[in-house]
C-alpha cells in the first residue's frame, strides 16, 4: 500500500493563470463569446451548482498493489513461472472543464475522484544450459484503465495542453499483449553474447476532430505492432587496484550493443485528425542505434 505526496501543481492549482477559449470560423472571424475558465479546486463536487468550494486538497493519491506467483520445475534445467499482478490507484487528481450553458462562470476544476487500474498476467519459461548459458521466454497479458485527464497525463507532457472532458478508459500505456525472449551465452575469449527480442501490441491513440475533441472511443486506435531485436556483446575485466581494502574483487564490463538491429519502423507519431487527408498515417520512428558498454560491477 502506497500513499503519495501532494503534487505542487495540485496544491497551487487555483493560482495558475486562467484559460480563455475562443472559436473562429474558416475565414478567421470569431464565433460567439470567448469562454474563460477559472481555476478552482472542486474536490468531488460540481462547481457550477455548488455554493462553496474547498480551499485546498485534503487528500493524496494512494495505491494498493498485490501479486501472486507460482514456480514449477517442469524438468531438469527448465522452470515455469506464472504470476498475476493487480494495482489499483484511487484519489487521483483529475482536471475537468465545467462550461456554463447559462452564460455564468465556467471553471477548470481540479478533482480528487480519479482512479486507475492495472492488471497483468505473466508466464515465463527459464531454461539453463551448461553453467552460464540461459534462455528466457515470457508472455505478458495486461490491461491498463483509468481517467485520461489525470495531472500526469495532461500537464506533464505539454506546457499548454488541450483539455477535453475527462473520460475513464484505455490509458496511453496500455499494451494488451507482449512477447519477450532473451538469452545469455558464453563465447570463447571470455566474451558474453546477449540477444533480446521484444514484440508487443502498438500503443493506443485517439482520433480527434478539427476542434481537438475525441472522435469515437478515446485511445480506441493503435500504432503498428512494435518489434525490436537488440544485441550486446561484452567482456568483464578484473580491476586490480579496486577492492584492495575491502578484499572484494571489482570488475569493469566493456562491450558494444545494437538496438533495433532490423531497423524496424517502430513509429511514435501519427496523424490523428480525422479531417487530415493522411489521417491514420504513422510518422517518426526510432532508427537502429549502436553504442558502447562501460559498467563497473562487483
Amino acid at each position: 500500500m502506497f500513499y503519495g505526496v501532494l503534487p505542487l501543481i495540485a496544491a497551487n492549482f487555483a493560482a495558475n493563470p486562467n484559460r480563455t477559449i475562443s472559436e473562429f470560423d474558416p475565414s478567421g472571424l470569431p464565433i460567439g463569446t470567448p469562454i474563460t475558465y477559472r481555476n478552482v479546486y472542486a474536490g468531488g463536487v460540481n462547481p457550477l451548482n455548488s455554493s462553496a468550494l474547498p480551499d485546498q486538497p485534503n487528500t493524496t493519491p494512494r495505491n494498493i498493489t498485490w501479486n501472486v506467483a507460482v514456480d514449477q520445475e517442469l524438468r531438469k534445467n527448465l522452470r515455469l513461472r506464472v504470476g498475476y499482478l493487480d494495482s489499483h490507484t484511487s484519489y487521483l487528481f483529475d482536471v475537468e472543464p465545467f462550461t456554463s450553458t447559462t452564460g455564468g462562470e465556467s471553471f477548470m476544476a481540479l478533482t480528487n475522484t480519479g482512479s486507475s487500474h492495472y492488471r497483468e498476467l505473466e508466464s515465463t519459461l527459464h531454461y539453463t544450459m551448461r553453467e552460464r548459458d540461459q534462455v528466457n521466454v515470457s508472455y505478458v497479458w495486461s490491461e491498463s484503465r483509468g481517467d485520461l485527464n489525470s495531472l500526469s497525463n495532461v500537464f506533464i507532457p505539454f506546457a499548454a495542453p488541450v483539455i477535453r472532458p475527462n473520460v475513464y478508459g484505455i490509458l496511453p500505456s496500455d499494451i494488451p499483449n507482449r512477447f519477450i525472449a532473451w538469452g545469455i551465452f558464453a563465447l570463447p575469449l571470455k566474451l558474453t553474447f546477449s540477444p533480446l527480442v521484444d514484440v508487443h501490441s502498438g500503443f493506443p491513440y485517439s482520433a480527434i476532430d478539427v476542434e481537438q475533441q475525441y472522435v469515437g472511443t478515446p485511445n480506441g486506435l493503435r500504432f503498428a505492432e512494435y518489434f525490436s531485436l537488440d544485441m550486446k556483446l561484452y567482456r568483464e575485466f578484473k580491476v586490480p587496484f579496486l577492492g584492495r581494502r575491502s578484499g572484494r574483487a571489482h570488475h569493469i564490463r566493456l562491450g558494444v550493443y545494437t538496438l533495433n538491429v532490423t531497423d524496424h519502423h517502430n513509429y511514435n507519431a501519427v496523424y490523428n485528425n480525422v479531417a487530415s487527408p493522411i489521417f491514420g498515417h504513422f510518422a517518426g520512428y526510432l532508427y537502429r542505434h549502436e553504442g558502447a558498454i562501460i559498467d563497473f560491477v562487483d
